[in-house]
């Protein structure tokens, strides 16, 4: 091996170490961003399923299974009332900050959602949360969901 090929290979390998060291942000924002997309498209095939499920008769439901990313969750949120609802399952628990709650009640959101850079609102038109038997939840990825039409609107029926 010549002294030539030995400094080309030490140089490659402080190159590479430098990319990882100073470019871990950028590549851990670019992991983020796909799983921030993956979460917007779940969201979207959400209120393209009760949209569908809107135009159906009433009585009409089916199963929506969540696929969301491991770290993200969709809350389900009544407007009116967006209190914290504890379940055993702290997953399952929402517990929102005032802000959030004042955030939700005024902009009308009833879905929030944490994802990779942060928390979101936002609005599923048709789909209504507050039913009496119905509260306010988180759902984790892979939950499937059973939501109904109920004539002026699209309900999430708990099993």
């Amino acid at each position: 091996m010549s002294v030539g090929m030995i400094f080309g290979i030490i140089f490659a390998i402080l190159v590479m170490v430098m990319i990882l060291v100073f470019g871990s942000d950028v590549i851990v924002s670019i992991f983020c961003m796909g799983n921030d997309a993956q979460t917007q498209k779940t969201i979207q095939n959400l209120q393209t399923f009760v949209d569908n499920l809107y135009l159906l008769p009433s009585g009409s439901g089916d199963y929506f299974t969540l696929n969301l990313p491991r770290d993200s969750k969709i809350c389900f949120v009544n407007t009116t009332y967006p209190g914290p609802v504890f379940y055993p399952d702290p997953l399952k628990t929402w517990d929102p900050d005032k802000v959030y709650q004042r955030i939700i009640k005024e902009e009308g959101y009833n879905i929030w959602y944490h994802h990779c850079s942060g928390q979101s609102g936002g609005k599923i038109d048709h789909l209504y949360i507050g039913k009496e038997d119905t509260k306010n939840f988180c759902a984790k990825p892979g939950m499937k969901l059973y939501l109904e039409n109920v004539g002026r609107w699209v309900a999430i029926i708990e099993d």
